[in-house]
């Protein structure tokens, strides 16, 4: 972890000093102040901020409802900036299945659910969750950038969605690729396999 003076100069590269340049404006000051939390001097810090967006291509494969194992194979891939947070990806997972984003949900990057030293979460609105009795709180989803996880092909990872019925999915990195130079928007749904369940109706009669 490294501490960014304000009269530092800024990890952007812009030549200003601190106080005058990114510090001001809340969304780019809080995406640097997350980042200097993973690395250890302010040339680390620079270096990072600075790096070429990558594209994360991930696979997210439904694996139960309710308890209930999926027998057929459900996935989506999935292609998104590497700048986009935890978030970004759960509201397109959301889009990608067709779910309503109405409630609570947890990555857990050692792919165990429930892990809680490995898990970040957040509400529908993008917010964070306070801490469980006797727990710490979890990451926050919504402030950590997907290159701050160091994504590496055949990384896999636990999404859950829904603590009540949940809906559980494994996501899979398939390639962490160089930003077309064309005018491509991201994220994107690159490919499907199957049809997703309905998600308040599935297992009745």
């Amino acid at each position: 972890m490294v501490k960014i003076g304000r009269n530092d100069p800024c990890p952007c590269g812009s030549g200003k000093k601190y106080k005058k340049c990114c510090y001001l404006d809340p969304a780019r000051n809080e995406s640097i102040v997350h980042a200097a939390q993973h690395v250890n001097t302010l040339e680390e810090l620079a270096a990072f901020l600075n790096r070429p967006v990558k594209i994360c291509r991930l696979r997210v494969t439904l694996e139960s409802i309710a308890l209930d194992e999926m027998t057929d194979t459900i996935s989506r891939t999935i292609e998104i900036e590497d700048h986009d947070t935890l978030y970004d990806l759960h509201l397109k997972i959301q889009d990608a299945f067709g779910w309503d984003n109405d409630h609570l949900y947890s990555f857990y990057m050692s792919n165990k659910l429930g892990d809680a030293e490995s898990e970040y979460a957040g509400d529908p609105m993008g917010e964070d969750l306070d801490a469980p009795l006797g727990r710490d709180s979890p990451g926050s989803a919504a402030q950590t950038e997907l290159r701050l996880l160091k994504l590496r092909k055949g990384k896999k990872f636990k999404y859950r969605f829904d603590y009540g019925d949940e809906l559980i999915h494994t996501v899979e990195v398939l390639g962490i690729l160089e930003r077309s130079r064309g005018n491509q928007s991201y994220p994107r749904i690159v490919d499907k396999t199957g049809t997703a369940p309905a998600q308040y109706s599935y297992g009745e009669p």
